[in-house]
């Protein structure tokens, strides 16, 4: 029985065989050598033969197919190629040039003290300033299947200017975004960039905007509360009342209720201010002040006119300083409260007058002073108590003061006819008053005053022949 199994199994005879395996992404190729029963090893040479039939001929790991055969590393399946997987492309993508992700808080400074009137708000842009900048998609790197046919790697996706309203691409870049204009940066759904020349505040300047500092026009819809500041690069609209705050525009302002305070509101304009009432403030304009109703006890300097010619009209207290002239209703009231106007002259010229009276006075107060520290110099030395070198030298100090002085007269006298000829524009300059001026009102047209004794109705004040004269107004 043992003898015809014995037979049998020797009848048993197969060669060695190799397979191959390719996965059905082409990426990698098994091996797997068969053992032979009986018969003749498959070789190195089979191998290649039945690789080369699958149509492998990429990635084909040379050294570890000689070692399967050197060590007879049979009967098992075994990488034996490696295709090359592509490098996907990478997409495009758009680089900001301004915060994308701003956040509404205040600020705070190295000590850790936070300003809850400075939030910040506002994202500035200039015309022609950089937004944003398209980056191209980065190209891909083709793969190779294990059969040696090549594989295209993914295209990055491209991204598109985020153009909207008054943006545009740079002329010498279309890839790169511009403004088209000054204003303030809106940030649409992640997508677009728009433009907005003027900014709206729909309620209060308070601690929910904080301090606004702006590059275009700008409107508030409510009130400006006490100690905050507006400043911007355009026109100004509020319609409520300001409130001691700071007010700053390079177009013109107009404050639809005015301005009061306790004295600490100031109001800056290069072009018009237009209001209702100023009241304990303080307001300087490169052009023309139009107010509603009156000015109390305020401040008020303009490059142009100062016209206050509403239902009360009045200017009562304080300093008024038009270049080109005034005109109200009623200047001063029944209590005589020290009421200054001044035409013909402005802010800059008014003090540079007040500094050169003031140097005038201060010279001839040295000049006497100096006089009689000489004298008493002079009679000490020749007196039989005896004269230091100490006080030889203060001697000569002072006659050097004393030779100095006149000189420097003379310069502030020059200073003075200079800016007298310079007054001599604006000398048709008039306050004009269309009701009553009130006792005790100081009036000064160029560098000639006047004091107004007694009430007056209908009158205007102008310069005839270097003096200030009161007639009708007409």
């Amino acid at each position: 029985m043992v003898d015809k199994q014995e037979a049998n199994e020797e009848k048993i005879v197969r060669n060695g065989e190799v397979k191959v395996n390719v996965t059905p992404d082409r990426l990698e190729a098994y091996l797997k050598v068969i053992s032979a029963i009986n018969g003749n090893d498959a070789t190195y040479e089979d191998a290649i033969r039945e690789l080369k039939k699958s149509n492998v001929v990429y990635g084909i790991n040379e050294e570890l197919l000689k070692e399967i055969f050197e060590n007879k590393i049979f009967d098992q399946e075994i990488l034996i190629a490696n295709g090359l997987p592509p490098v996907d492309g990478v997409d495009g993508e758009i680089k900001y040039f301004f915060d994308t992700k701003r956040e509404i808080k205040p600020k705070e400074d190295e000590k850790g003290n936070v300003n809850f009137k400075d939030l910040n708000i506002i994202q500035n842009t200039k015309k022609d300033e950089k937004l944003a900048e398209v980056i191209p998609p980065k190209p891909g790197v083709e793969g190779k299947t294990v059969t040696g046919k090549p594989i295209p790697p993914k295209k990055g996706k491209k991204r598109l200017l985020p153009q909207g309203r008054n943006t545009m691409p740079m002329p010498e870049n279309p890839n790169i975004l511009i403004s088209a204009m000054d204003g303030h940066i809106i940030f649409k759904k992640n997508i677009l960039i728009e433009i907005e020349p003027a900014y709206v505040v729909s309620a209060n300047v308070d601690y929910s905007t904080g301090n606004i500092d702006y590059v275009g026009s700008l409107l508030v819809k409510g009130d400006v509360k006490s100690g905050f500041n507006i400043k911007v690069g355009g026109d100004i609209d509020i319609w409520g009342v300001v409130e001691d705050a700071k007010i700053e525009a390079v177009g013109r302002v107009l404050l639809q209720k005015g301005i009061i305070g306790k004295g600490g509101g100031v109001v800056k304009a290069n072009g018009d201010v237009i209001l209702k009432f100023i009241e304990n403030q303080n307001v300087y304009s490169k052009g023309n002040v139009i107010v509603g109703e009156e000015i109390l006890h305020s401040k008020v300097y303009a490059d142009g006119k100062i016209i206050v010619k509403g239902k009360k009209g009045f200017i009562i207290g304080g300093e008024v300083v038009a270049t080109e002239g005034i005109e109200a209703k009623n200047i001063g009231n029944y209590q005589h409260v020290r009421t200054e106007v001044s035409v013909g002259i402005s802010e800059k010229i008014k003090k540079n007058i007040e500094e050169i009276e003031f140097n005038l006075k201060k010279n001839e107060e040295n000049a006497d002073n100096v006089k009689s520290a000489i004298y008493s110099l002079v009679t000490a030395k020749f007196s039989k108590k005896g004269f230091s070198s100490e006080k030889e030298k203060l001697l000569e100090k002072m006659r050097r003061i004393q030779s100095e002085l006149p000189k420097q007269r003379e310069e502030f006298e020059k200073e003075k006819e200079n800016i007298h000829r310079e007054l001599q524009k604006y000398k048709n300059a008039e306050v004009k008053v269309f009701n009553k001026i009130y006792p005790g009102v100081k009036l000064t047209i160029l560098d000639k005053k006047y004091i107004v004794n007694e009430e007056r109705t209908f009158v205007s004040f102008k310069l005839i022949d270097d003096e200030i004269v009161c007639g009708k107004c007409h």
